[in-house]
């Protein structure tokens, strides 16, 4: 542009530009392919990565995921004791670890406080607690029952979770129509509830009824509910194997005609 002031005639100038964030940029030309400032502040935006905000860690359903993460090395203990009550002990705590299980994740979209970390942390705290009771069970399990017995639901279960985590983890890799195939699906909801309810059956009646129950010496009621409770152990397993089953076919597409990433 040329300047016909006094003090510069015919000499080029450029309108110098207003510093962005404090930092001093080139001056601005008036061919510039960037006609108006407020579309390089535009295109600054999109191009200066901006300072990430961090999340909170100790939040309500964390602090619940970190409860129920700390209650198994607890169990582990508790169960060793030799004390009176410490089959009714350990039935509390797996019951306390079920409930927080539940409402870490009602809280955290009731409240808008997930969090990336504690949608992590919530499964994996859920199937390490799960994993060791059902462990536990298989070595003492409550009567009629011998390890025998549970050896099977246990295996199974734990091996369907493993199977579970690792095609999730495979499904978030590959994107697109894989991940959404492995959503949770009512099935999955109705095993985790058979599962609960009935591992919280079978550690609490590992306690003789006279113990809890004075005046009901020679009651059969605890081996009905025991029986009652391994039977929705299988349950709960056999749902668990075809919700897995489910999650495979709508994923079996996905291995046979991976979709193809688009190159950037």
């Amino acid at each position: 542009m040329a300047d016909n002031s006094p003090d510069g005639v015919g000499v080029e100038q450029d309108i110098p530009r207003v510093p962005l964030l404090l930092v001093q940029k080139q001056a601005e030309s008036l061919i510039s392919p960037i006609d108006r400032r407020s579309d390089y502040y535009r295109h600054a935006a999109l191009v200066v990565p901006h300072k990430p905000i961090p999340q909170p860690l100790m939040t309500i359903p964390n602090i619940l995921t970190y409860f129920r993460l700390l209650l198994v090395p607890v169990l582990l203990l508790v169960w060793e004791m030799q004390h009176k009550y410490n089959a009714t002990l350990c039935a509390v705590m797996f019951i306390a670890a079920s409930v927080t299980d539940y409402f870490d994740g009602y809280l955290a979209r009731r409240l808008k406080i997930a969090t990336v970390f504690g949608a992590f942390l919530d499964p994996v705290a859920d199937k390490i607690m799960v994993a060791t009771a059902l462990v536990l069970l298989a070595v003492s399990p409550p009567a009629p029952w011998t390890p025998q017995h549970m050896i099977a639901p246990v295996v199974l279960i734990i091996c369907r979770e493993i199977t579970m985590s690792s095609l999730r983890e495979w499904a978030a890799a590959a994107g697109g129509g894989a991940s959404k195939a492995v959503k949770v699906n009512t099935l999955g909801k109705w095993k985790t509830a058979l599962q609960m309810v009935s591992m919280s059956l079978l550690l609490i009646v590992r306690e003789p009824i006279e113990e809890l129950f004075p005046n009901s010496a020679g009651s059969t009621a605890f081996l009905t509910a025991s029986r009652l409770a391994y039977v929705a152990l299988w349950g709960g397993t056999v749902l668990g194997l075809w919700s897995l089953a489910i999650y495979f076919a709508n994923v079996w597409q996905h291995f046979i005609y991976p979709e193809t990433k688009k190159q950037h």
